[in-house]
């Protein structure tokens, strides 16, 4: 049977079979009667606490002059220069300011640990030699290359001493907690148009709208694109149950799981909680609440769930790959280690969208590094701004090169239907430009689950079992937007411009193409007139602003270099000098008494490759070699020539 329940963070709904949709008409003939009054805190339909727990008014339509100014304005913009989601201003606070535990009473630092980063050029011999000398014990490399490594500290010693020991020593860059962050918690699909046909279904409502009042504007942006299963979106979360039925089918499958890249077995994602090849939730111990076990399920069902398969509910994008990283446990908070290994997880194995529904608000330079180099990579980043009433910054969402996503309350048949609340703020939700850059829905969310131990003891079904949860927090408006930014790459796929639109040009189409929202002055506090920044993210005005406009010239090639191997070929390699190539063009000429012939092209390879084996070169012959990077816009090659000469 299908029933609702409402426990400390989340209110659920849990389907077992059709008999939901009786229970359905019930709930909201129940509502109906106090839909004016106050909500009774002990209520089986009540939300009692989200907020703190997880991230978990006038419409105005894009008619044809607004629509060509905002492309005019996208356009306008291309390049990283003057991107506001690439200028957001880090602040680092001294170990001294960070206090052991956040507002609610939970660690802000994993107890006896800390990360530790050393300068370039010291030896391993030495940092060991330093470690030692602090009385500590490195625990684990996080990246030898860099110098970074997680370092157990002797008993006695606080977290914020030993930092501070650390980071006088000369050879260290930084040393810092190993901060905790914790989540803030049409189609034929039997949720999305499956209770009688209106506009305040379970989904329809904010994929759609509610009667002339649009909200996402999906169902007109699936008419153009539904996704490409070429695109990859990195869930960073509490782990996804790869065997979901509305889920199995949209799982990455690793292409190269081979363990060359460090990861044995590594088929569907990663743990990197408990450094092992399973990416599904631990289901928890039932006694210790489980809070967290069913929310990168839920996440990944938002984003990409399998869609029109008369099953279940809708996912933003129908057809996008799910990169399960998991860096939480069944309850508690994912450390920051954990977080930027999951990151450089996503990087190396060509994730196009990270998502990450968990925050803080404490910065920390190891997850800061590692999404510069996710942004630096092509990668869009997506967060949840928070679940806090306030315009506090929450990290990862404020830190440079990542959407931070705010939250708009219900429009559902189970909160009354309402096209105001729609459009207004989800009272728990952070606002301000400082905290927001865009918003989506936020409460009422439907989408996939399974059910833990906890579940499993107080009746509610066996653990494990897969089922469909509705849950509130800004934990599932960050899904929506990654789901967007993976349909506006499918897009560019379908008009043959992959590779060719920059991520910043499509950060900039999301923060654009959205619905102003109005203040609501009831709202306490009152968030003012830009609560939400740049308002709520319309799918349709998005998508439609896809095209080649939005393509600029590839930057060449660098450091172009030519050698001979052992087997007599041409082993040519370079350093890839842009971010929206959609791939390179090897030319090569023979050069002979210092004059050089016309250079041809000899083959055109992938835009990730940044090398290429010449075995069609005879002996005796002094080669040049260009590398020329191209796309629909223009195509730019090397302007130095690499030589060499064969034996």
């Amino acid at each position: 049977m299908g029933f609702l329940y409402n426990p400390h963070v989340i209110r659920r709904l849990v389907v077992y079979g059709p008999s939901v949709l009786l229970l359905i008409v019930v709930m909201t003939l129940a509502r109906s009667f106090g839909q004016n009054g106050p909500r009774s805190q002990h209520s089986l339909l009540t939300f009692d606490g989200l907020a703190h727990a997880l991230m978990g008014d006038t419409k105005k339509s894009l008619e044809r002059d607004s629509a060509l100014a905002l492309r005019k304005e996208i356009e306008g913009g291309n390049g990283d220069q003057g991107n506001p989601i690439h200028d957001k201003p880090v602040v680092y606070a001294s170990v001294r300011d960070i206090p052991a535990h956040d507002d609610v009473g939970r660690p802000n630092y994993v107890a006896g640990q800390l990360i530790v980063r050393f300068r370039s050029g010291v030896s391993h011999h030495r940092q060991d030699e330093i470690v030692d000398e602090l009385g500590a014990r490195i625990l684990r490399t996080l990246d030898a290359h860099r110098g970074e490594y997680l370092v157990v500290l002797s008993g006695g010693v606080s977290v914020p001493t030993a930092a501070q020991q650390f980071a006088s020593v000369q050879e260290i860059d930084f040393a810092e907690p190993n901060i905790l962050h914790y989540i803030n918690d049409l189609p034929n699909d039997s949720y999305y148009a499956g209770f009688d046909g209106q506009s305040t279904e379970l989904q329809r409502w904010y994929f759609n709208g509610i009667d002339a009042a649009s909200n996402l504007n999906a169902e007109a942006a699936w008419n153009i694109t539904t996704g490409s299963s070429n695109i990859i979106i990195a869930v960073i979360d509490t782990g996804v149950a790869i065997n979901h039925p509305d889920l199995a089918a949209n799982i990455w499958t690793n292409p190269g799981d081979d363990s060359s890249d460090g990861y044995t077995n590594d088929v569907h994602g990663w743990d990197f909680y408990n450094n092992d090849n399973d990416p599904n939730p631990d289901l928890g111990d039932g006694t210790s609440g489980d809070g967290d076990v069913f929310h990168g399920t839920f996440v990944a069902g938002v984003a990409a769930a399998v869609s029109d398969n008369h099953r279940g509910v809708v996912g933003v994008s129908w057809h996008s790959k799910i990169m399960p990283l998991k860096v939480f446990t069944n309850t508690g908070g994912a450390p920051a280690t954990a977080i930027a290994e999951a990151i450089r997880f996503a990087i190396d194995h060509q994730a196009n969208v990270i998502n990450m529904s968990f925050g803080s608000s404490v910065t920390t330079r190891i997850i800061s590094s590692a999404i510069k180099e996710a942004s630096a990579a092509g990668i869009i980043l997506v967060a949840a701004a928070g679940n806090n009433n306030s315009s506090n910054r929450s990290y990862p969402a404020c830190y440079p090169g990542v959407i931070s996503v705010g939250g708009t309350g219900s429009g559902s048949v189970l909160s009354g239907g309402s096209a105001a609340n729609m459009s207004a703020r989800a009272s728990f939700s952070e606002f301000g430009p400082k905290a927001v850059d865009v918003v989506a829905p936020a409460v009422d969310i439907v989408s996939t689950a399974i059910l833990s131990m906890t579940d499993q003891a107080n009746g509610e079904g066996q653990a494990g079992t897969y089922t469909y949860f509705y849950g509130n927090g800004t934990s599932f408006s960050s899904p929506l937007v990654a789901g967007e930014a993976a349909l506006l790459l499918a897009r560019a796929e379908e008009l043959g411009l992959d590779g060719a639109i920059s991520a910043d040009s499509i950060e900039r189409v999301i923060l654009k193409a959205t619905t102003p929202l109005g203040d609501d002055p009831t709202t306490l506090p009152d968030a003012g007139p830009n609560w939400a920044n740049h308002g709520r993210v319309d799918f349709l005005a998005a998508v439609q602003q896809i095209n080649s406009n939005l393509v600029t010239a590839p930057c060449a090639p660098a450091k172009v270099s030519a050698e001979v191997s052992d087997t007599g070929t041409v082993e040519l390699s370079w350093t890839d000098g842009s971010k929206n190539e959609q791939g390179f063009v090897i030319e090569r000429a023979e050069k002979e008494n210092g004059s050089v012939s016309s250079f041809e092209p000899i083959a055109e390879v992938d835009r990730s490759s940044t090398n290429f084996t010449d075995d069609s070169v005879s002996s005796g012959v002094t080669y040049a070699y260009r590398v020329a990077a191209f796309n629909v816009a223009a195509t730019n090659c090397t302007r130095r020539a690499a030589t060499v000469t064969t034996p």
